[in-house]
């Protein structure tokens, strides 16, 4: 089953997925996560009925080559928080993401940052999601380089 999904729906499910399957986990639960995905290991999020009685499962991956500073779970935790914050607040108001994706839609990526500064080095994290995997959604934590968000902080100042 090829994945048909959009990107409302995708945003949806990883702001829920993220809150309640990793933020609100145990602290020793959420770290053991973050220890996987840092090892370049796929989590494991979820597996989601769908209307044709399938199965969907959702995976999360993470890609932190662009992050800057050192990289630990309470830099992590601190970036998804920021993230899942900023993509409910889409879902919330009903709104249209702004979407990049590939020909045939099979790779998304949202303009939905999450910048923050940890230990005065700026950094970025956007979402990304994987749908080209039959019967799997791969949502990808994605570090990207924070410069281009950094002339649109200047010119919004």
């Amino acid at each position: 089953m090829k994945v048909q999904m959009n990107a409302p729906s995708v945003l949806a499910i990883a702001a829920t997925l993220f809150k309640t399957g990793i933020l609100d986990a145990g602290r020793t639960e959420a770290k053991r996560y973050f220890r996987e995905l840092e090892a370049g290991r796929e989590l494991i999020l979820s597996d989601m009925a769908m209307p044709d009685k399938s199965t969907l499962r959702i995976k999360l991956q993470l890609m932190p080559q662009e992050f800057r500073g050192n990289l630990n779970f309470s830099a992590f935790k601190e970036q998804l928080l920021y993230l899942t914050t900023e993509l409910a607040k889409i879902v919330n108001a009903k709104s249209e993401p702004l979407v990049m994706s590939d020909d045939d839609g099979g790779q998304l990526l949202f303009n939905i940052p999450a910048i923050t500064y940890i230990d005065g080095v700026l950094n970025a994290l956007v979402l990304g999601a994987d749908l080209r995997r039959p019967g799997t959604l791969v949502l990808q934590l994605m570090f990207i380089d924070p410069e281009q968000y950094r002339s649109a902080e200047i010119k919004t100042a």
